[in-house]
């Protein structure tokens, strides 16, 4: 009769060992929501934006937390093919283009989400970030020159510098 009480103990702490390792994975999974990737696609190539470097998404959620801002519903560009970049005016060795994909320009409609963002920017760890009137480009390339903002027109003084 003692065999089988000890049965059931180990059943039990089976049983919930399974429950609460359930529990955590649940809690991970909710903690960290999947990304629709296709609102970095360029425009030109379906399913492109699944290129899009991993670090540079987890850097683009941090900055999601930390502004509480829509940051992935507010993609005006992502990956770009090369005829893309070409016809938007990118710069022929751009961050943004397929195979790289380490860049992103968010729209930013007023002046005070567009600097909230730049200064958040800088908070989650982007060393690289364009300032425009309208849109923020950050990127990650670190085979880039870092801690640098600069304002577009390209070569133009940005309207506001985090790194100053």
């Amino acid at each position: 009769m003692v065999a089988k009480d000890k049965t059931h103990i180990w059943f039990g702490l089976g049983a919930a060992s399974i429950v609460i390792i359930g529990a955590i994975t649940v809690m991970r999974l909710k903690s960290k929501p999947k990304v629709d990737l296709s609102k970095f696609d360029s425009p030109d190539i379906q399913g492109s934006g699944r290129c899009m470097d991993k670090e540079f998404i987890k850097m683009l959620q941090k900055l999601t937390k930390v502004t509480n801002l829509p940051i992935f519903n507010m993609i005006n560009s992502g990956a770009r093919s090369a005829y893309w970049n070409r016809k938007v005016g990118g710069v022929s060795n751009s961050s943004h283009k397929i195979p790289k994909c380490q860049a992103a320009d968010i729209k930013t409609p007023t002046k005070s989400i567009r600097n909230k963002i730049v200064i958040a920017a800088k908070l989650v760890g982007f060393k690289r970030i364009g300032v425009g009137k309208t849109f923020v480009h950050l990127d990650n390339d670190k085979s880039k020159k870092q801690y640098v903002a600069w304002g577009y027109p390209s070569g133009t003084k940005p309207p506001i510098n985090p790194f100053v």
